[in-house]
């Protein structure tokens, strides 16, 4: 016994599709389907020394959510959004007296933790007042100059 792709007894024109085709069907490149192939998630077949797909496994491919496979056991409970521990930018700039591009700019070099729920981010209120209190020990201990 071989591992060469499953070979079928009649080629029906009807059950099978090229590569190409398949990437016509699902509105995708040949390339995705070739990485499905190569995942092993699409079956293939050799006729005439060309890789053949069933065409309803194409039309019914369910892609599968990024990240590891977690088994989902019962109902999952949702994290409660807790306003009192996580504020938005805007707030965060005004209780820091600053604008909301610095805020903005403490977000994109993750000094700050953040939550995205509904589409809109939050910060940290601790993290917030942590950053503001690292600042004012600078400031009052302040960088002595090195001496020549």
């Amino acid at each position: 016994m071989t591992d060469d792709p499953q070979k079928p007894q009649v080629f029906n024109v009807q059950e099978w599709v090229s590569k190409s085709e398949a990437a016509k069907l699902r509105g995708v490149s040949r390339q995705a389907i070739w990485e499905l192939v190569r995942r092993k998630r699409l079956t293939t077949f050799m006729f005439e020394h060309r890789m053949y797909l069933y065409r309803s496994e194409v039309m019914d491919f369910k892609r599968r959510p990024r990240g590891p496979a977690v088994e989902k056991t019962g109902d999952l409970k949702k994290k409660n959004f807790d306003t009192s521990k996580w504020i938005s930018p805007m707030a965060a700039s005004e209780i820091m007296g600053v604008t909301r591009q610095v805020v903005s700019d403490l977000i994109r070099r993750r000094r700050v933790r953040t939550l995205i729920s509904s589409g809109k981010t939050y910060v940290q209120r601790a993290g917030i007042e942590k950053f503001m209190a690292e600042q004012k020990k600078t400031k009052l201990s302040g960088n002595p100059a090195k001496k020549k």
